[in-house]
């Protein structure tokens, strides 16, 4: 069965997290997504630890990186030297016939290999052309390298916010959190942009920045700061609102998101605490902000005295909305998971039986497929320029001379 974007053809001069995550998608898709990589390759292939994880291991059938692995499933690689005149020139020669091109190397070097925007749009003039920055094109950043743990984590905001003072050392972001979260709007904006080319047959650039997307995902948060109304950070303890807030059961900690007055009676009932229905410290949304405190306090006695599978069946019989927090291991067990096609297992050329996450959003009638492992260094390179228009004799050409590998 053919794919949603059967047809499209990607040509991603991509590297690490941000860019690649879109183009997994897109290849989920359908599209022909077709990696640029320098002959030695992405450095995501050799990241070898991250928090003192093993990422990078060594098998009799050569490396596998679990996260190049999951970026870069079914994608096509080329490996290019782009330093000379003639690798340009093959990456030219692969435009020709692109609908898309998206890059996340800093705007310098896609200036200086005339790969920026305005160095292609009169020569591809229905290519949708995208570059992901750390800052933005513009401004005393624009050319500043800025991986997601500063452009967005920390330069965005984050960072600030879920810290628990000045005097403690801020949390770190898992890895590659904001790249993923720019991905999606990476992908939502080359949709976009194809449609709006499938209108008019004219291609554009598109930019977005990680510290934009880091600003965008706290848009609650800045936007009542634009109206003059900073929040202030959240504490625990002291939550403006009790019913919606996190709680340590005997085993583990849970999460409740109670927004309106309507839950309060069920709660109540859930903790077996109907004399709280009516009283008067608690009983309206104003009265539990102004006792917050010392609620909050008993409902940590009282949530710690039973574990999460006991207090889970009282909430869910009084209809709360809670969840009990799960560990990364328990997620790749979950049937709520399973049941809901988050996985795909297949076969790996390097690692043998392998499972990989699926992309999120599912269709009824052109489902999303992963067709096939990241691919090595370069594995493509000879079938994408075979089928571009290059000889045999001219892909020698191009070995001698350090073009290809």
């Amino acid at each position: 069965m053919a794919g949603l974007l059967d047809g499209v053809k990607v040509i991603a001069f991509e590297q690490v997290v941000g860019v690649p995550a879109s183009t997994a998608v897109l290849a989920d898709w359908g599209a022909d997504v077709v990696k640029i990589e320098p002959t030695w390759g992405d450095w995501q292939r050799s990241l070898v630890s991250f928090n003192r994880g093993p990422l990078l291991l060594h098998l009799e059938k050569g490396d596998i990186e679990f996260h190049f692995e999951f970026l870069n499933r079914s994608k096509r690689s080329v490996a290019l030297n782009l330093r000379t005149e003639k690798g340009r020139e093959v990456l030219y020669k692969l435009l020709e016939d692109a609908d898309i091109f998206v890059a996340n190397y800093s705007l310098d070097v896609l200036k200086k290999y005339g790969l920026d925007y305005a160095s292609l749009k009169d020569r591809f003039p229905g290519l949708v052309h995208c570059v992901l920055t750390g800052y933005g094109s513009k401004g005393p950043k624009a050319n500043d390298r800025g991986y997601d743990y500063v452009a967005a984590w920390s330069y965005g905001g984050m960072m600030d916010l879920v810290s628990s003072g000045p005097d403690n050392p801020p949390p770190i972001s898992r890895p590659g959190m904001m790249d993923i979260v720019a991905s999606a709007h990476l992908t939502g904006g080359l949709l976009a942009a194809l449609y709006h080319k499938q209108k008019t047959g004219k291609g554009q650039g598109l930019e977005l920045s990680l510290y934009h997307t880091a600003a965008w995902t706290l848009g609650l948060d800045i936007q009542t700061a634009l109206f003059g109304h900073p929040q202030p950070r959240w504490d625990r303890k002291r939550a403006p609102n009790p019913m919606y807030t996190s709680y340590r059961c005997k085993d583990r900690w849970c999460m409740m998101c109670h927004p309106t007055q309507d839950y309060w009676a069920p709660f109540c009932r859930a903790i077996g605490r109907t004399e709280w229905i009516n009283d008067s410290r608690y009983a309206t949304m104003e009265s539990r902000e102004r006792h917050a405190e010392e609620l909050v306090a008993q409902l940590d006695e009282i949530l710690a005295t039973r574990t999460w599978t006991e207090w889970e069946k009282e909430f869910r019989s009084n209809d709360l909305i809670v969840s009990g927090n799960q560990t990364i291991a328990e997620i790749l067990k979950d049937e709520q998971a399973i049941v809901n096609n988050f996985y795909t297992d297949i076969e790996h050329p390097v690692a043998g039986k392998a499972r990989l996450l699926n992309s999120p959003i599912q269709f009824s009638d052109t489902p999303a497929e992963i067709t096939g492992a990241a691919p090595q260094i370069g594995a493509h390179t000879e079938e994408v320029l075979l089928a571009t228009g290059y000889t045999w004799e001219n892909l020698a050409t191009l070995k001698e001379e350090g073009v290809i590998p």
